[in-house]
């Protein structure tokens, strides 16, 4: 991750923190009330505000690697969708126990605070040294498209680089293609370390297609993933039989090998070329895309800020047909996000398969 991310996600989690600091320590105070007091206190109010909070919390403007960061640090587990079903888990169960509820809320606010910390003193030795961020965004109605080069996809010479330029050229071919679009549409906006990040910025229906790919990927490696855990399920308990684990592995493989058909299938109707050459380069970019995955490759998207409440004209920067467009990519990006949040969960953050 490099200076302007962490600098980005310091001053995001700033702004979350008030609220979210707030509302963990309204529902500890009854908690802990009801822990060392005879007379019990309601706690539906405090706790309905928390996970109604956590569940609307929007990670849209994060980036894969700073999504990262917030699991290195430990706090990504009370934030979130995550972080609701950690507090249902630690107040809403069959054996609620106010000590044992007391205990999980501090670790939760305890990793709040610590990560605030760290943050926070970020933020002031760059701000002290007048080091803010590089604005490397997509403008004019392009939508920001990072992508990760990591894991099998690294890039560590220029042989490596040669080759990563020809695969998502012809990535991007394909896809503007499908979309009546040129792949010199698709801009190169500057790059960032770590791993290598390569930042583009796309139109919104190149963007949109983008992401209801990488959804569907997502989608595809959850179905491997599942698969492994039956097979480490049954091994653990002593029940897999070499018959099984060959029948699940050939289950497995089916499923990788059928991913482009059902991703071609899913998109059908929703992209403009069918057929001919532009239904054969749209394959090969599926293909490439989720070989791509598999090697641990990311994509990732910085949702556009586009009001879906205001009529058309409520912003005289864009025309009816173009914030049309900016919505439909956004509510792309978002459902890719949370296809992409469920594979986390299923997989402890693991993004490869």
């Amino acid at each position: 991750m490099n200076v302007d991310e962490l600098y980005r996600l310091a001053t995001w989690y700033n702004n979350q923190f008030v609220e979210l600091n707030r509302l963990y320590r309204a529902l500890l105070e009854p908690i802990n009330h009801n822990a060392n007091q005879p007379d019990k206190r309601p706690v539906e109010s405090e706790l309905n505000a928390l996970t109604e909070f956590l569940t609307g919390q929007h990670f849209d403007e994060l980036s894969i690697e700073q999504l990262k960061m917030l699991s290195s640090l430990g706090v990504d587990a009370y934030l979130g969708a995550e972080g609701a079903a950690y507090v249902d888990a630690s107040v809403r169960t069959s054996n609620y126990d106010p000590a044992t509820a007391v205990q999980r809320l501090n670790q939760a606010t305890q990793s709040i605070n610590d990560t605030r910390g760290k943050l926070a003193a970020y933020l002031e030795a760059v701000n002290g040294l007048d080091f803010g961020p590089d604005d490397v965004v997509a403008e004019g109605g392009l939508i920001t498209i990072r992508v990760g080069f990591q894991n099998d996809v690294a890039i560590n010479n220029v042989t490596d680089w040669k080759d990563t330029a020809k695969e998502w050229y012809d990535i991007i071919r394909g896809l503007s293609m499908a979309c009546e679009e040129r792949p010199e549409d698709v801009k190169v906006i500057g790059a960032a370390t770590g791993s290598i990040i390569l930042i583009m910025a796309g139109t919104a229906a190149f963007t949109a297609l983008l992401a209801q790919i990488s959804k569907h990927i997502a989608a595809a490696a959850k179905d491997v993933i599942s698969v492994r855990m039956e097979v480490e399920n049954l091994r653990q308990k002593k029940l897999l039989t070499k018959g099984m684990e060959v029948e699940l592995k050939k289950i497995e493989k089916e499923k990788t090998d059928n991913a482009v058909t059902a991703i071609e299938q899913l998109l059908e109707g929703r992209v403009k070329g069918q057929n001919g050459d532009v239904s054969v380069a749209l394959t090969a970019s599926i293909k490439k895309l989720l070989t791509f995955s598999e090697k641990g490759g990311t994509v990732d998207f910085v949702a556009p800020d586009v009001d879906e409440t205001e009529g058309e004209d409520g912003d005289g920067a864009q025309d009816g047909s173009l914030k049309a467009a900016l919505i439909e990519a956004k509510a792309a990006i978002r459902e890719y996000q949370g296809e992409r949040e469920s594979l986390k969960l299923l997989s402890d953050g693991s993004e490869r398969f």
